[in-house]
């Protein structure tokens, strides 16, 4: 009997030291206070240990001229030769918005596809008349501005743009309206020089490449007047060079 006093005894201070403990432990919690900086939110700001660096613009194009040269092709034409060359000339207005002229050579002759095509349907497409020169007045709305370390000692500065263009596309006898809507980057090996690669959807109207009856070599040449005309849409990919100052 008296040994089961003892056990009652030992059980109860037991639960009175873990009672006591967890008594502490809850009043301690109650009076934790965190700053509000270091609760979690949604989005936490970086913190880098050289700011200045971070925040420094090396390239500013603000009120500069941007002046270079490019080449292009369009990747979903089936019958023309689908290379161009071209200059392109900038004015900076804001480190957000610049005003450009494009101006662009197109080379001529017909394309693998389209000489196996005359090949196989005896269809003579030089007859047909093609994309000459282009010329552009381009808008480019610079959206994002960053650095890109390729690696550990070569840091490149990158603008990635949209652009929006209007003007004119000179065929052999015509020239017709064009637009043109894109997004561009450009990577600045040095604050002047950059690389500039363009991605544009032109849409023109231009004459359909055929006439009924008229475009084998036993037919009679038709006349340009004799194409009939349709709305033309055409994916170009551009690479260019350009020096700022």
């Amino acid at each position: 009997m008296r040994a089961f006093a003892i056990y009652i005894k030992g059980v109860f201070a037991l639960l009175s030291f873990a009672l006591a403990l967890e008594v502490q432990t809850a009043n301690a919690a109650e009076v934790v206070e965190l700053p509000p900086e270091e609760l979690a939110r949604e989005s936490v700001t970086p913190i880098f240990d050289k700011n200045e660096s971070v925040k420094n613009r090396v390239i500013v194009t603000e009120g500069s001229w941007d002046v270079g040269v490019f080449g292009g092709l369009a990747m979903t034409e089936p019958i023309f030769n689908v290379s161009k060359a071209g200059l392109q000339v900038y004015y900076h207005v804001s480190e957000s918005h610049a005003f450009g002229l494009l101006l662009a050579k197109n080379s001529n002759g017909i394309s693998s596809n389209g000489q196996l095509l005359q090949k196989d349907q005896t269809i003579d497409f030089s007859r047909a008349p093609q994309a000459d020169l282009q010329a552009f007045l381009d808008y480019n709305l610079k959206m994002f501005y960053g650095k890109m370390s390729v690696t550990k000692w070569v840091n490149f500065n990158t603008i990635l743009m949209t652009t929006a263009s209007v003007g004119t596309i000179k065929y052999t006898h015509k020239m017709y309206p064009a637009f043109a809507v894109g997004l561009a980057n450009k990577f600045y090996v040095t604050p002047a020089w950059a690389f500039r690669f363009d991605l544009r959807l032109i849409a023109n109207n231009a004459p359909v490449p055929f006439v009924k009856q008229k475009m084998r070599e036993t037919d009679p040449v038709p006349e340009y007047s004799e194409f009939p005309e349709r709305m033309h849409y055409s994916t170009n990919l551009e690479f260019g060079i350009s020096y700022l100052f």
